[in-house]
């Protein structure tokens, strides 16, 4: 080897070296930027991270911390040592999502909820660290989220009244489907609770603001919340509102309920609440009044609740995850849709649709969809219903040439036309003999290669399969000598 070689590599090892410096940095600054406190020690029970977080909280400079023992670090007994950080770096077993509270050299007292995890290098217990959430700060998150959701909504709001689905958007040749379309006109002009049932993708929501727009007061809000999305004490902030001093960083907010005056609330996937607050929806719902958390004043319930749900609600009440109580005022008219895969002959004009909406999205100019396509996808499922199919549509789409007419098969990623049991996957290579590096390099080029040679050399497509840059591409194509590949 001569000196050139090893000048190479010397600077190699530098750049390297200066990037993983780099990245290192950047790290620290993140965790440093977190609203959590994280801690970590190393085997030896030494403290090796410390971030700001955590000298707010305990009110130590990580400079005189770092490197010594947690026992010389905080006052004994220090039980928090020898029941998580120490017992972890013996048995490897993580501890998640635990209470704990301690005083700090201030004397304050603080409440917090930590997790701690081992860290293992090269199968062994190299490190614990420890992540603190503390709840006194809790309040203050809840109070910056309902201000912001707030903002949300009201952006929202005006865009529904521009844009805000009707029933006659609801697309279907299907006999069922125009039966409950015209039972929804029927029930809109009426201000009963309505529970829409239906497995996730069937259109729901659509359903839901089509009957809000149908309605007398389709002028007042329609406001849709997703019930599994958020978590209880944020939901329950969410809809019934809170006073100024309810808990820490509280303000006068008023909830969902409030919000919709005579509108519409839309609870999608009631079936996820929690049975406690279920309770309290239900005494809403019997009072018809509600009162925001903190305060003592009762206000008119006036908003018409419309929920849906993507299981049986009434397995839901068999299972004691759904109170039948709550049920049966929510359900005063229940509207069950179909699946997809029970009304296939919507799915021909269906796809259309969809295609229609990416030809205007994407500037193409797709006018039909192949007989083959088209009898892949009747012979198809559907477990996600028609929003499972805008996603196939929307794939395809992506790969569409400007001078194409026609959607096939072929405009399908891989793992699209797996799903539809149409992959072209090429025959598995044998096992390769050499190093993990080196067989992972030639596998990287056969991939490449492949992917070439079906996309006719197209680098935007090849790169859109493989899930890639252009730039990375184009790297690689000089690297493996693939330039010109067109198959």
């Amino acid at each position: 080897m001569n000196r050139s070689d090893d000048g190479d590599r010397a600077k190699r090892l530098e750049e390297e070296n200066e990037a993983l410096g780099r990245e290192n940095q950047l790290l620290k600054t993140i965790l440093d930027k977190v609203h959590e406190s994280v801690l970590a020690v190393n085997e030896r029970d030494e403290f090796i991270l410390y971030n700001r977080e955590a000298e707010k909280l305990e009110g130590f400079n990580r400079e005189d911390i770092l490197g010594k023992k947690e026992d010389e670090v905080y006052p004994q007994p220090f039980y928090f040592s020898d029941e998580v950080t120490k017992m972890i770096l013996k048995t490897g077993i993580p501890v998640t999502e635990q209470p704990y509270w301690f005083r700090s050299k201030d004397g304050r007292k603080t409440n917090m909820i930590f997790s701690a995890y081992p860290f293992f290098d090269q199968g062994k217990i190299a490190a614990v660290f420890v992540i603190f959430r503390n709840m006194n700060q809790m309040g203050d998150f809840i109070a910056t989220t309902l201000n912001i959701h707030k903002q949300f909504f009201d952006q929202d709001q005006k865009l529904s009244l521009e844009n805000g689905y009707h029933l006659e958007d609801i697309i279907s040749v299907n006999q069922k489907i125009q039966e409950i379309i015209a039972e929804a006109r029927k029930i809109a002009v009426h201000n009963s609770h309505v529970l829409i049932v239906g497995e996730t993708g069937t259109g729901k929501e659509l359903f839901a603001h089509g009957i809000h727009n149908a309605a007398l007061h389709s002028g007042e809000p329609f406001i849709p919340i997703n019930c599994a999305a958020i978590p209880d004490t944020l939901l329950e902030s969410l809809l019934f509102g809170t006073v100024k001093g309810a808990f820490s960083g509280a303000t006068d907010m008023p909830g969902l309920f409030e919000q919709a005056a005579d509108g519409t609330v839309y609870l999608d996937e009631i079936n996820s609440m929690s049975l406690p607050l279920q309770s309290k929806l239900l005494r809403v719902l019997q009072e018809k009044t509600v009162r925001r958390l903190g305060s003592e004043k009762q206000t008119a319930l006036n908003c018409r609740i419309i929920s849906s749900s993507n299981t049986d609600p009434l397995e839901a009440i068999e299972n004691q995850t759904f109170r039948p109580d709550l049920y049966f005022r929510l359900a005063t008219v229940t509207i069950n849709i179909p699946p997809l895969r029970e009304r296939k002959e919507d799915i021909g004009i269906l796809a259309i649709h969809f295609i229609q909406h990416y030809n205007q999205e994407f500037g193409l100019l797709i006018n039909q969809i192949s007989d083959d396509l088209l009898q892949q996808f009747y012979q198809y499922d559907w477990p996600g219903n028609i929003r499972e199919l805008k996603n196939f549509i929307e794939n395809g789409m992506n790969f569409v040439q400007a001078e194409d007419k026609v959607l096939n098969i072929s405009h399908l990623s891989e793992s699209f036309r797996e799903r539809l049991g149409q992959s072209d996957r090429l025959p598995e290579a044998p096992v390769h003999q050499g190093t993990l590096k080196s067989t992972l390099l030639e596998t990287e080029k056969n991939l490449i290669k492949t992917s070439l040679v079906q996309h006719q050399g197209n680098i935007t497509k090849t790169a859109l399969s493989l899930g890639i840059s252009r730039q990375y591409l184009h790297q690689k194509i000089r690297t493996y000598h693939l330039a010109g590949l067109k198959g």
